[in-house]
């Protein structure tokens, strides 16, 4: 009676070990499984959020500005611009000014007279949006990619023949 007793409580201490066994196994499955989430969450919104904030635009000026390399194959007529120097906004007391030069890329080649009557509101746009810029904010490659679509955008708010569908820095230089 005493070996049954014994062989009664070692199988219930067996089962209570497996079970103890299996809520372990799950808590560690269920937590790698949150971390994966979190973490695809984490590298894909980053890109998505920015792309909410952002203007509504066009479907072939948005991609050039997503992917600057997709559409370089086929590369619209374009619309150089005389160089641009201006004095950056000083964070730190020293004074940092950019030196750049732009071009911008047509929809259409008939833009080049509007562009021409235009182009004291596009130099005027493009300073007082270069002059807002402090050298941390465009030090970065992401922070040249934020610039170009805020230049963008506001250039195509006025607008009448066509749209800028990206936009090159030719020359871009902090000091």
């Amino acid at each position: 009676m005493a070996e049954e007793e014994q062989k009664v409580s070692k199988l219930a201490n067996l089962k209570q070990n497996k079970m103890i066994l299996f809520i372990i196994i799950g808590v560690v499955t269920l937590l790698l499984i949150i971390l994966i989430i979190v973490g695809i969450l984490i590298f894909s919104s980053g890109e998505e959020s920015q792309d909410e904030n952002q203007p509504a635009q066009n479907s072939a000026s948005k991609s050039s500005i997503a992917n600057p390399n997709s559409s370089l194959l086929s590369v619209g007529p374009m619309y150089p611009l005389d160089q641009f120097i201006v004095n950056l906004v000083s964070t730190g007391g020293g004074k940092r000014y950019l030196k750049t030069a732009i071009a911008l890329e047509m929809s259409i080649a008939k833009m080049q007279s509007e562009l021409d009557s235009k182009v004291n509101i596009l130099r005027d746009t493009i300073i007082t949006i270069l002059a807002s810029k402090t050298f941390e904010e465009i030090q970065t490659t992401r922070g040249k990619q934020k610039l170009k679509e805020e230049i963008l955008a506001r250039i195509n708010e006025f607008l009448v023949d066509g749209r800028i569908s990206n936009i090159f820095f030719t020359e871009f230089v902090v000091q």
